[in-house]
């Protein structure tokens, strides 16, 4: 009794931090430390969004007229860091490994005269990062997919695949059945 108490009142500090912070959400549930967050931007929570901060908090920034639009039952684990200078969307049901990081920016120009060029991100439904996968701009992630620990996703991954690398590429195909999702 006492512990479902404390995670409730745990939950409903968690959720005042996010909207103090300009984030749109239901109940959030924090394990650890809050996260990092830059509500400049859009930015949109769907139910039962859990993040976990007990070795190292997240960080989740929009900054003016970015959105980021995370679906439901999303699951960040710590050191987890999404930032977005245009647009990043992560559908429902999708786990985000450790210290693993979603950029649409490099946030500075590579050469002079050459200003970074923002490129949305999308992750699909259901998909499985792994522990240290870097999501470069642009990059599109299909629903069902699983990013194997420290590739490098740059470009598209078509959906219900195992994918491994630096570019990360297509390992195997997964038989995923509708309507199953990760637990």
């Amino acid at each position: 009794m006492l512990k479902t108490t404390l995670f409730y009142v745990r939950s409903a500090v968690c959720t005042a931090w996010f909207r103090l912070n300009g984030i749109h959400c239901s109940l959030v549930a924090c394990d650890g430390q809050m996260p990092g967050l830059d509500g400049s931007g859009n930015v949109q929570i769907g139910k039962r969004f859990v993040v976990r901060g007990v070795v190292a908090r997240c960080e989740i920034a929009a900054k003016a007229n970015a959105q980021i639009l995370i679906g439901d039952r999303v699951f960040l684990n710590q050191g987890v860091v999404i930032g977005a200078v245009e647009s990043v969307e992560i559908g429902d049901d999708t786990l985000i490994g450790d210290f693993s990081a979603v950029y649409d920016s490099n946030y500075h120009e590579l050469e002079p005269g050459h200003p970074d060029k923002p490129r949305p991100v999308r992750i699909g439904k259901n998909v499985w990062i792994g522990s240290g996968v870097l999501v470069l701009p642009g990059s599109v992630i299909g629903d069902h997919t699983v990013v194997a620990a420290r590739s490098v996703v740059k470009g598209t991954l078509p959906p219900r695949v195992l994918a491994a690398g630096n570019p990360a590429q297509v390992v195997k195909e997964l038989d995923i059945p509708e309507g199953w999702r990760r637990g």
